[in-house]
């Protein structure tokens, strides 16, 4: 499997500073930002790995990010690296849900590798039609050559 870097450009979303904040509180130095995000392409699958908090304008990030992938290849192959996260609100579930959707309905595929702050993708009563695997490698391998067609 060959990778290629789709992207080099990295967001940072830095948390809004609060004069109430002591300077030792996580979150508050400049240096550490609040949302980074990777996108990386191996063959037809973009594999999106956003790192810290998914809350708030982060979210809107990620779901552009999403956009793009869908719109860049149909049907689109989307791999979803959530194992780096502090913490993700309902939005940034709603945005994972949303672009799972879109995916299926264009006969593509988006699978999230849960792990860190994010649980129950494992129970699929819980996952809202996301798709999980236990690996980055597991998922690449779900999507690349013959075996990407939709799941049934």
């Amino acid at each position: 499997m060959i990778r290629e870097v789709w992207s080099a450009q990295v967001f940072h979303v830095r948390p809004r500073w609060d004069p109430f904040m002591h300077p030792s509180e996580p979150g508050i130095h400049e240096s550490a930002p609040d949302f980074d995000i990777r996108l990386d392409r191996h063959g037809e699958v973009v594999l999106l790995s956003p790192t810290g908090r998914l809350e708030g304008v982060a979210c809107l990030v990620l779901q552009q990010y999403l956009v793009n992938a869908l719109v860049a290849r149909i049907p689109p192959l989307i791999v979803v690296d959530l194992r780096e996260l502090a913490a993700m609100d309902e939005h940034g579930r709603d945005v994972l849900r949303s672009a799972a959707r879109h995916a299926r309905v264009s006969e593509g595929r988006l699978i999230v590798i849960p792990g860190g702050c994010v649980t129950g993708y494992e129970r699929a009563g819980e996952r809202g039609g996301i798709e999980a695997a236990k690996s980055v490698d597991d998922a690449l391998a779900e999507l690349s050559g013959a075996s990407h067609r939709p799941a049934g």
